[in-house]
């Protein structure tokens, strides 16, 4: 008896730690793209749909309104999602998502750097030395599935 409720007790442990949450549209069937060939499709093509994992490296702490992805070689990708219809938690930072959406570089404006940078908790100084526009990689997602 004492078997199979240690048994059960495992199975249930297992089934908690590989627990997934979805926000937004269900991307479970998605192709999922390399991520050694999402900078590639952002440096080829103007806009692309597409599907990816990858670790979160940032999220915005006011709301959970954006995120920022390491797609590896130093290089990420800023994450907003879809009509401003879901947000996701502020403390996935260090995690993995899946996110499905459509993908473009564009150029950000001092203002809304500046504005990341409130989000994200920065101090007065650094958002203060926030002086020329960036070229980043964009994603507005569809979906996300965080892995926990």
């Amino acid at each position: 008896m004492m078997k199979k409720i240690h048994f059960l007790f495992l199975i249930f442990s297992v089934s908690l730690n590989s627990q997934t949450l979805t926000f937004g549209d269900n991307i479970e069937n998605e192709k999922i793209t390399k991520n050694s060939e999402i900078a590639i499709l952002y440096n080829s093509t103007q806009k692309f749909n597409t599907s990816f994992k990858a670790k979160v490296t940032d999220v915005c702490q006011m709301k959970g309104c954006w995120m920022k992805l390491d797609i590896g070689k130093n290089k990420e990708v800023m994450v907003s999602f879809k009509d401003y219809g879901f947000f996701v938690p502020k403390d996935i930072k260090g995690k993995y998502v899946t996110v499905s959406g459509k993908a473009f570089t564009r150029k950000i404006p001092v203002e809304e750097l500046k504005h990341y940078a409130r989000d994200r908790g920065d101090s007065k100084i650094i958002i203060e030395k926030i002086n020329k526009p960036k070229e980043i990689y964009s994603l507005i997602a569809n979906g996300v599935i965080l892995y926990d």
